[in-house]
């Protein structure tokens, strides 16, 4: 040995500090006890890299609320006498490894979560000035959200320490020989007790793919070098086991793409396409914990029984003597020799080619480009200020017709519309009443999604002609427009022009989209129109919001001189939105590049002359089931449209709402659709079927729309709107995901154009339908009416036939 070495050989063996660094658990399996976990654990930002801003809402609002109860169901399966397996199986390690080493080190234990911690550690083994401490994250594969938070937790409690001792840090341990070797002989005693099992799956646990793609992580190259690694080890030591190996990836959180493919589906395939028995080692843990004797043994298992199959758990190695006396004589060479220790890893080098290359294919397959990434970013600002744009008047709609009424009774157009509306349903001329009103909100709704539903295609052909920077910085420049002329909208005229010229501009959606596809291939284009949807969802949830928080301040109260120039009490919900566009109009012009090339224009006006009637697109689809998927999705929409619009009005009529409590209610409404969506319908539609989980949603949405015509009180009317936004969440996405499946894939912009234009037009006849009927008839009819309507898509859903393979 060296002369370092020597010295570190004669230190005192109570010098040489081995930390053994554990996640942890809650301290029971109780909801009360998850929480405090949970929360630590998710407001880790190397755990959750989400801005804050995002994530703690979310958190707060939709995780921790629910999800302490779910997993604290998960924990009582598992859970000992003696408390949580994790924290007994690295304790029982840390013991035996206490003997192996107790002439080297002295052996501790850490967690980030629970007790003790790095603090509590380092008061047991102060003073540091003569300490060297081997911190030993228990995670073979580095990851940053894992072995990176050890780092920051050790070092965070370091800064409380005057003298620093000597640190020695392992980030990695994947190719380790004993854990290599180890994990092998596992595997070989397991299988060899087992002769009909052939197939073995290696679950790693999954992060999200972006993490690779974008950050770096080498986590993914750790996984495939450990697979390998296996595999090859297993294959050459044991001929005689006769086993197909397979890589996957578990417990996924979020919606999120997550490395793959996914250790669940992808077994309960196996087992559907024959396989009856099989293993499962998960290297990414050396004791068993939730993620393995719960997630793998129970939920997973239970699974594959109910399909027919078996699944036989591997065990961790947990306190397996002979890993334990491997890996402490490895780790004393750490501590005394660390040229030993590096040589004491298997090489890779036989398997970089394959490494490289799967990572190459994860990146170009599952991520994209980062400017394709800056394109979307503009696209999904573009898309959710439109969405904003479109609701933001919603919680308004009452107290503004009543507000022109009062302020501006004399002008003609206001008089002539409702004059109309009243000759229109019966009443007498000059009588205003709520019901009244609410006609005026479905007409005023009505014109702005007819007025979209006519610019789309319109803006679309321009921009094939044009380009799709000259179209997009038009519209938006008009669409901020919109909005000005919104906030001195001191007559009724100049509001009508403003949503006139909003509603044209608002068809820009359909250059936006078309930004999509110039920027994704064809094997990314889901991950491209999936930014269109969320902008659609948070559009829905933001703009009312907005509009019923910018209603607390009356402009005219703050700058009274300004009235004569048109400033009115709904400036304030302008002036925001206004400000929002001129924002995106700044960053279009200065970051967006023009994504359809001159010649890419050329060739397509050559090819083919995009026509701007709308209409056109209604022709039916020669496409078994997209054409029957269309008009459920239309029919759906014109009732769930017709509520949407008469909702805040039935809130005024019944429980006199504010325009602020209007805007709380669509957030409630918004937040309902994330959770399920995020929740259910992207966990468990695949597995139950779009179809089936569409038509529940319908099935779900019938009472709530009974509820809410017969709700006299707040807690009946918000029990209602969970039905109601519970049912939408299902009923919408796995119809968008039949009319994708039903359509070849050399078609898919025209299918899903059609699935969309019908939606619009939907929404166009839809509020207007609802608000005749609830003038004429009373507040609760557009509600009944509307869930005997629903009968007509459930039939339809009924007869939606199975998607065939040649179709996806």
């Amino acid at each position: 040995m060296s002369n370092t070495d020597d010295r570190l050989v004669n230190r005192r063996v109570e010098d040489n500090i081995l930390i053994l660094v554990q996640l942890g658990s809650p301290e029971a399996p109780t909801a009360a006890k998850l929480r405090p976990y949970l929360k630590k654990f998710l407001s880790d930002e190397r755990v959750i890299d989400l801005p804050k801003l995002l994530w703690l809402p979310i958190l707060n609002l939709f995780i921790l609320p629910f999800r302490p109860r779910k997993s604290a169901e998960a924990y009582k399966r598992i859970w000992t006498p003696e408390g949580s397996p994790l924290v007994i199986g690295t304790e029982k390690l840390a013991r035996a490894m206490q003997l192996e080493m107790k002439e080297t080190a002295i052996v501790k234990t850490a967690y980030i979560i629970g007790r003790p911690d790095f603090s509590k550690v380092l008061e047991e083994v102060s003073p540091l000035d003569s300490k060297r401490l081997t911190i030993v994250p228990l995670f073979p594969q580095y990851s940053e959200s894992t072995t990176a938070s050890v780092f920051d937790q050790a070092i965070h409690a370091l800064q409380k320490q005057v003298v620093l001792p000597e640190l020695n840090f392992v980030t990695h341990f994947h190719r380790s020989r004993a854990f290599i070797d180890q994990s092998v002989a596992l595997l070989a005693e397991t299988l060899s007790k087992r002769t009909d099992v052939g197939d073995l799956v290696i679950s790693f646990h999954g992060i999200p793919t972006r993490r690779i793609t974008s950050k770096k992580d080498p986590y993914y190259q750790h996984c495939l070098e450990t697979f390998y690694l296996l595999q090859d080890n297993l294959v050459q030591k044991h001929p005689e086991l006769k086993v197909t190996f397979h890589l996957t990836f578990q417990s996924r959180f979020g919606s999120e793409e997550w490395l793959s493919p996914y250790t669940d589906k992808y077994v309960e395939a196996l087992v559907e396409s024959g396989t009856k028995k099989l293993a499962i080692y998960c290297p990414s843990f050396l004791i068993d914990c939730l993620e393995t004797s719960d997630e793998i043994g129970n939920e997973l298992g239970d699974e594959v029984r109910d399909l027919g199959g078996e699944l036989v758990l591997v065990p961790c190695l947990n306190q397996r003597p002979q890993w334990v006396e491997a890996w402490s004589q490895e780790l004393e060479q750490k501590i005394y020799h660390e040229e030993s220790y590096r040589e004491s890893n298997y090489s890779v080098e036989p398997y970089q080619a394959k490494i490289k290359e799967g990572i190459r294919m994860l990146g170009s397959n599952q991520d994209l480009p980062p400017e394709s990434k800056k394109v979307l970013k503009i696209v999904f600002l573009t898309l959710f200020l439109d969405l904003v744009g479109f609701s933001i008047i919603f919680p308004l709609f009452p107290a503004l017709a009543k507000h022109y009424l009062l302020v501006d009774s004399d002008n003609v157009l206001l008089q002539g519309i409702f004059n109309s509306i009243n000759s229109l349903v019966g009443a007498e001329e000059g009588e205003f009443s709520t019901r009244s009103i609410v006609l005026f909100g479905g007409a005023l709704g009505a014109l702005y999604s007819f007025l979209q539903f006519l610019a789309a295609p319109l803006w679309g052909t321009l921009s094939d002609r044009f380009g799709r920077r000259p179209i997009l910085l038009i519209s938006v420049f008009s669409l901020a427009l919109s909005y000005l002329l919104w906030f001195f909208s001191g007559s009724f005229t100049l509001l009508v022009i403003a949503r006139i010229v909003g509603g044209i501009m608002g068809g820009n959606i359909s250059t936006a989209t078309a930004v999509v596809a110039d920027v994704t291939r064809s094997d990314q284009r889901s991950k491209g129109m999936a930014i269109v949807g969320i902008a659609f969802a948070l559009g829905f949830i933001i703009g009312p919001a907005m509009g019923g928080i910018m209603s607390l301040w009356d402009m005219t109260e703050t700058f009274p001189a300004l009235v004569a120039y048109g400033l009115n009490p709904f400036s304030s919900a302008a002036l925001l939105a206004f400000i929002l566009s001129a924002i995106n109009f700044v960053w279009l012009y200065k970051a967006f590049k023009e994504t359809l090339p001159e010649e890419t224009r050329k060739k397509r006006k050559a090819e083919t002359e995009r026509t701007v009637n709308p209409f056109v697109l209604f022709k039916p689809l020669p496409f078994k089931g997209v054409n029957l998927t269309n008009f459920a999705h239309f029919f759906f929409l014109l009732a769930f449209s017709g509520m949407e619009f008469t909702l805040t009005f039935l809130a005024v009529e019944r429980f006199g709402f504010s325009p602020l409590k209007n805007g709380l209610m669509f957030i409630y409404i918004g937040f309902v659709l994330v959770l399920i969506q995020g929740g259910v319908v992207r966990r468990k539609a695949a597995q139950v079927g779009e179809a089936k989980m569409a038509m529940t949603g319908l099935l779900i949405s019938i009472p709530g729309l009974v509820l809410l015509g017969m709700a006299q009180s707040t807690f009946l009317f918000y029990f209602g709107l969970t039905f109601l936004a519970i049912g939408s969440a299902m009923v919408i996405p796995c119809l968008t995901a039949l009319a994708s499946r039903y359509l070849p894939k050399e078609v898919q912009g025209q299918g899903i154009g059609v699935f969309r234009s019908l939606g619009a037009l939907a929404r166009v006849f839809g509020p207007i339908l609802a608000s005749i009927i609830f003038w004429h008839w009373g507040s609760a009819y557009p509600y009944y009416l509307g869930a005997a309507f629903l009968v007509i898509p459930f039939v339809m859903a009924l007869f939606l036939p199975p998607v065939l393979a040649s179709a996806e």
